[in-house]
């Protein structure tokens, strides 16, 4: 086997899935790996790859650690069957693990350099390192001393780029699905992340709902990340999608409101106006796309409210950014040559 691939979160199968496209008209052999985590099992469905099942997502430290352990296990299982000459992942903090035990080349791709636990357990173990220039130039060149890749641009690029130019495309009727009002605009909002390094960090998407509602009309569509959220927006009379085909969406959205990461650069990436109200410090991709004039931060409900106002609808496409694809497909050649 020439490949293994490893994902781990929802938004991966969407940054790989170019990648992987490549592999198969190139002939390249590979195989995946997925944990069960929110919606990724069943999007790698709907790309139609085939995958292994391995693990679970967890909540507290210590199941974390449990999880982790029997993963690393069942993985490394895997790896002595299937014999891969490279590993890849992103973030994956159970593949750089098996890869260095296993002696098979590894090239991570990092773009939190706030996740600072699980980039003690990966980085010093892999072989190649891949970042945005955002996060490159917060780790000034370097990481555990090792030399990084980087490309101009963010990881969101490709997992944008996968929807526009795979069968997985575009859903044209997601409008009409969520019963969307077609006469006004529509405005997407996102709370902060249920991860440890943003806990107890208040959820001020509630307030941010109505005080926009209380200036103008609009749809508001509103992704929860637990059934508490849920709850609270439906109560507020949001949509709120049961399945996320956040992509579809954000490419027919006026604004975006976030307190996360993914779905803001996601949003910046297509044009739309972003604002980020993320609670911590932000990532180096956050602050690169800002110097970029895709994105603006702040937790301000006036300035969030009047910045959503002032642009909505307003596409901003003048700069191009660098979708990491063909960096990751080279890096993957020149280690198997």
């Amino acid at each position: 086997m020439d490949v293994w691939i490893d994902l781990t979160n929802s938004p991966h199968i969407h940054y790989f899935s170019q990648l992987i496209d490549k592999f198969n008209r190139e002939g390249i052999e590979y195989y995946i790996t997925a944990r069960k985590f929110q919606s990724l099992e069943d999007l790698i469905d709907i790309y139609g790859y085939d995958y292994i099942s391995v693990g679970n997502h967890a909540d507290s430290l210590e199941e974390k650690l449990i999880n982790s352990s029997k993963r690393v296990i069942e993985l490394t299982k895997n790896a002595k069957k299937l014999d891969p000459k490279i590993a890849i992942a992103k973030h994956s903090v159970e593949l750089p693990r098996v890869a260095f035990g296993m002696n098979i080349h590894s090239i991570f791709v990092l773009d939190n350099e706030h996740a600072s636990a699980q980039n003690r357990l990966t980085v010093p173990l892999v072989n190649d390192i891949i970042c945005p220039e955002g996060t490159k130039l917060v780790l000034n060149g370097s990481s555990f001393g090792k030399y990084i890749d980087s490309f101009e641009g963010t990881c969101e690029v490709s997992n944008v780029n996968s929807r526009l130019n795979s069968s997985f495309s575009i859903d044209e009727s997601i409008k009409e699905k969520l019963n969307i009002d077609e006469s006004l605009p529509i405005t997407i909002m996102r709370p902060r992340p249920n991860s440890s390094y943003c806990n107890g960090k208040k959820d001020i998407i509630p307030m941010i709902i109505d005080k926009l509602k209380s200036q103008m009309d609009c749809n508001i569509v509103a992704f929860p990340r637990d059934e508490e959220q849920r709850e609270k927006y439906v109560s507020m009379g949001v949509i709120v999608p049961k399945t996320i085909d956040a992509i579809s969406l954000l490419y027919y959205s006026d604004a975006m409101i976030g307190a996360g990461g993914t779905m803001n650069r996601e949003a910046a990436v297509l044009g739309v106006p972003t604002i980020s109200c993320y609670p911590e410090k932000l990532l180096g991709v956050d602050n690169y796309l800002i110097e970029k004039e895709r994105m603006i931060h702040t937790r301000d409900l006036d300035e969030i409210v009047n910045h959503v106002m002032d642009n909505i609808g307003k596409r901003n496409n003048g700069i191009t950014l660098e979708d990491p694809t063909e960096l990751m497909f080279e890096k993957v050649v020149g280690s198997l040559s």
